[in-house]
């Protein structure tokens, strides 16, 4: 089952940000850059913890894993830093998200979405959480193993997307392992 998510609290729109140190020309296997746009997928089995977490001084000390269980739910929180702006100042992300099942089959429809709708972000040189992400549950009967969740984050003013795929690895729930 995949389900649109919303950040839970307030302290988790754009407007909660990080500094960034000195981000790398390229990307890093843990982000992906299009331009001056940087995207970092974060996934987590904790979500409130992770916006516990993010609400905290900086740097926050995210607990971030590509490991589930079957029916354990696992959620995407997309940071991103260096979106572009209009002249008012607003800036404006949409994501494709994409999974792969471990058969290499589709698993579910391709699903679009506003990650940050039109308007204020976070400032340039730092890290921002997008309101919008995902949030994904392999229930009983579907297949075990590894999914490839692809996100390409597109930055509607700067003409720009960053892609990133990340595998995530679902084993059975504990007690039902055979």
């Amino acid at each position: 089952r995949i389900m649109l998510r919303r950040a839970f609290t307030a302290a988790a729109v754009a407007f909660a940000i990080l500094p960034v140190s000195g981000f790398a020309e390229s990307a890093t296997p843990y982000e992906a850059a299009a331009g001056e746009l940087r995207l970092i997928p974060v996934w987590t089995t904790d979500p409130e913890a992770m916006m516990k977490a993010w609400s905290q001084p900086t740097p926050p000390n995210l607990r971030a894993t590509t490991k589930a269980r079957r029916n354990e739910p696992i959620h995407q929180f997309i940071l991103y830093a260096n979106c572009s702006r209009d002249d008012l100042g607003r800036c404006h992300l949409t994501a494709h998200v994409t999974i792969t099942a471990p058969d290499g089959t589709a698993y579910g429809e391709p699903m679009a979405f506003e990650a940050l709708p039109l308007g204020p972000s976070a400032l340039p040189g730092t890290i921002g959480l997008a309101p919008q992400s995902i949030g994904l549950t392999i229930e009983d009967g579907e297949q075990l193993g590894t999914y490839t969740v692809e996100l390409a984050l597109t930055d509607e003013i700067g003409g720009v997307t960053a892609t990133h795929p990340v595998q995530i690895e679902v084993s059975e729930a504990e007690g039902l392992a055979e």
